[in-house]
């Protein structure tokens, strides 16, 4: 089970979908979280605790790289608990079941985003 944190992308359906395979699920727009810039949506997913899972990976992938950036340079100590992100939409039954299949074979995501690559069909860690 983990703590998930569904960004405004992401729909109804997945979440629960992903509350029925047992994963604690929050999402943007039930807590009034709608319009926010993505920075906000990442620091929310880290204050909390929660994973955060998007189709948004351009700039993800740009706040990840910078959150790390700036935890090396010892400007900021906080960790995010992880980021999954895919590049464009995914029906909300394929992507949960992705979602809930990576986690079963991750412990670990503090401070990792990955990203599922649809045409090679499989997670790709995103560095530096």
């Amino acid at each position: 089970m983990a703590l998930i944190y569904l960004d405004e992308d992401v729909s109804r359906e997945c979440g629960e979908i992903m509350f029925g395979h047992g994963h604690n699920v929050v999402r943007a727009r039930e807590i009034g979280h709608h319009s926010m810039p993505d920075t906000d949506h990442l620091r929310y997913a880290a204050e909390s605790g929660r994973i955060l899972v998007t189709y948004n990976r351009s700039d993800y992938e740009a706040l990840h790289r910078l959150w790390l950036a700036l935890n090396s340079w010892g400007v900021m100590a906080r960790s995010h608990s992880g980021i999954l992100t895919t590049w464009g939409q995914i029906p909300a039954v394929t992507w949960a079941n992705l979602v809930n299949d990576f986690l079963a074979q991750n412990s670990i995501t503090e401070n990792l985003m990955w990203r599922w690559r649809r045409q090679q069909q499989e997670w790709e860690p995103v560095g530096w």
